[in-house]
């Protein structure tokens, strides 16, 4: 929650007057940064941070142009060289902009220094000689040693993660957590992808499972964060990876493994409601979206024939949105106390355990899901050979008609002379 959701809250509850809550936002906008005053706009979605984030694509647009169009010339000591230079500069900037009092600038100038920690720890790896152009052909095999190729990856993330969190040492700026939200979904799938490997190097029920181990894990890591939240909202962004991570694992399983099908619709009206207990409004996406893929199922495929399922759904439609208003007038404090206390951190029935339920299920069922991919794979691969088959014998009997055409009549033997 940010300052002026604070201040709006506690004009709600007439902790403060409206008046006050204007002396006190203009007191925060007009505060000092190192005995300069700042001119620049609060922290929101507005012109300013549209124009922070458009010149941030901007610069990266342009470093990658430049990299690409140069990368043979300058070679594995150039690109070392040309991304520290970079990140020398865009932490310059950040000290400028530290003195004039320009919070945001600087965080985003810092971010970009971050972003350049993978391409040159990338080049320092291929210029060092600890990493080759011949482990590429190594590791591209299917049976391949772990930890030589595995090293280069997560020396990679690591390295972004220690100059994310070197960052955020400096400075209190939530969207350093954005590249370590990305290394804590890129690490752990490729980990669980060295343990249970797809069969056949096809997608199944073993990457859904592997998804929404990861998915869980980072909700309790997100939830772990958010308790200990003051005024920086990190967990936000992992909480974005956890919404994407559980989405496209919970697509999977819904694809692969037939038999959970049923439980999709549970599964998102739980997410939903787990969105207004964390207030995470990223939790109801994805619970709305499971909700009408599982509507869509029963639609298409289930009650295909039904004529009246449309009606009946209709009518449960209907009857959601009476009771829902019905809650409303008997129960406000009900529905207040869903998303708790705003004042106070989110707190979840039962903590982190309920949040790591899914991932123990996950692990759990990934063995068998392993050999359910398989015998799909195999199953796969039986009938493209039986397609195979019908077509060469359809092109054969194509074939030979044709060539019956094409040879001559013979003539009655009474007729001949």
């Amino acid at each position: 929650m940010n300052t002026h959701e604070l201040l709006d809250l506690g004009v709600a509850r007439n902790i403060i007057s409206a008046d006050q809550r204007a002396a006190l936002a203009a007191l925060g906008g007009a505060a000092p940064t190192s005995g300069r005053p700042s001119g620049e706009a609060p922290r929101e979605v507005n012109g300013i941070t549209i124009a922070y984030l458009i010149g941030s694509i901007v610069v990266l647009f342009a470093f990658g142009w430049f990299m690409v169009d140069r990368w043979k010339v300058l070679g594995d000591a150039g690109v070392f060289g040309l991304s520290a230079a970079y990140a020398s500069i865009f932490l310059l900037v950040a000290w400028a902009m530290k003195r004039e009092g320009f919070v945001i600038a600087r965080g985003v100038a810092t971010l970009l220094a971050v972003g350049m920690a993978p391409l040159a720890m990338w080049a320092l790896l291929r210029w060092t000689g600890l990493w080759t152009p011949q482990l590429d052909l190594v590791c591209g095999l299917t049976e391949h040693p772990f930890a030589v190729c595995q090293g280069q990856p997560m020396a990679i993330e690591l390295a972004v993660v220690a100059a994310a969190l070197l960052a955020m040492r400096q400075m209190a700026f939530s969207p350093f957590m954005i590249p370590i939200a990305v290394v804590c979904v890129t690490l752990p799938e490729r980990l669980l992808r060295e343990w249970a490997p797809p069969a056949q190097f096809s997608d199944g029920a073993t990457t859904g499972w592997r998804w929404v181990i990861i998915a869980s894990v980072l909700a309790a890591v997100a939830y772990a964060i958010d308790r200990r939240r003051r005024v920086e909202d990190y967990g936000f962004w992992l909480w974005i990876s956890v919404a994407l991570a559980a989405w496209f694992g919970c697509l999977m399983l819904f694809q692969f493994e037939t038999s959970l099908r049923w439980v999709l619709a549970p599964v998102s009206l739980l997410m939903i409601t787990a969105s207004f207990v964390l207030r995470r409004k990223v939790l109801l996406g994805v619970g709305l979206f499971g909700v009408f893929g599982s509507l869509g199922w029963l639609a298409f495929d289930v009650f295909k024939v039904t004529t009246a399922f449309p009606l009946i759904l209709a009518l449960i439609g209907v009857a959601i949105i009476i009771l829902t208003v019905w809650v409303q007038r008997r129960f406000p404090e009900v529905i207040r106390q869903m998303g708790g206390d705003l004042t106070q951190a989110p707190r979840f029935p039962g903590g982190v355990f309920p949040l790591l339920a899914p991932a123990l299920l996950g692990l759990m069922l990934m063995q068998d899901a392993s050999a359910s991919d398989r015998d799909w794979a195999a199953n796969r691969r039986s009938r493209a050979h039986a397609t195979a088959s019908r077509n060469r014998a359809r092109r054969d009997s194509v074939a030979n008609e044709r060539a019956l055409r094409r040879q001559p009549k013979r003539q009655p033997q009474g007729q001949e002379r």
